[in-house]
């Protein structure tokens, strides 16, 4: 995954002399999670794309590195993501011989289309801004099992998973529609 290089080195300054336990689960094997082969597509909501470009911002991090580590937690767990940054293995491995240097951009088609995801996804309007992002085939392959579970196309429920993480679950139509109004 493309990092900034002084980011990897701010990690490297925060990290305390004890390092995280890796036997508490069973080893998992997190090669290639560093290579950005695949790509997902993904329709947001207005709200959805400003949060996340002020969050990116705030954090100096592309959307595509925020959004992989996010569903990174979200298929491995918060510790297991912390251990390999602090290894510099898996989504941090250093290997640039490797990577493939895709970005944000916008897309064309949208992978919607099938049974409504069945948590709760905070009406913000249409989804109208396309995003389209690198990420690894073991990590998109990780999500589209989950969507498969949850009987949604993988764009649905990676939208869901995007708009819960910003948002929470809870968040009316209302709120969100002033809210953005404000924004504007």
């Amino acid at each position: 995954m493309r990092i900034a290089r002084e980011i990897i080195a701010h990690w490297g300054q925060t990290t305390t002399e004890i390092a995280l336990s890796d036997d508490l689960i069973p080893q998992r094997n997190y090669a290639d999670l560093h290579v950005q082969d695949e790509q997902l597509r993904i329709w947001l909501p207005d709200p959805a794309k400003i949060a996340l470009i002020e969050i990116c911002n705030r954090l100096g991090m592309s959307i595509t590195a925020y959004l992989t580590e996010l569903f990174a937690t979200y298929l491995y767990g918060v510790h297991e993501v912390m251990r390999m940054r602090e290894n510099q293995t898996g989504l941090y491995d250093t290997d640039d011989s490797e990577l493939f240097d895709g970005q944000h951009s916008e897309c064309e088609e949208t992978d919607d289309d099938g049974p409504a995801f069945d948590e709760p996804v905070p009406e913000m309007g249409k989804n109208i801004f396309a995003l389209k992002i690198f990420l690894p085939a073991k990590m998109k392959s990780g999500l589209q099992q989950r969507a498969n579970k949850a009987q949604a196309s993988l764009g649905k429920f990676a939208r869901a998973m995007i708009c819960a993480h910003l948002f929470g679950r809870d968040v009316g139509p209302k709120f969100l529609m002033s809210t953005n109004e404000s924004v504007r």
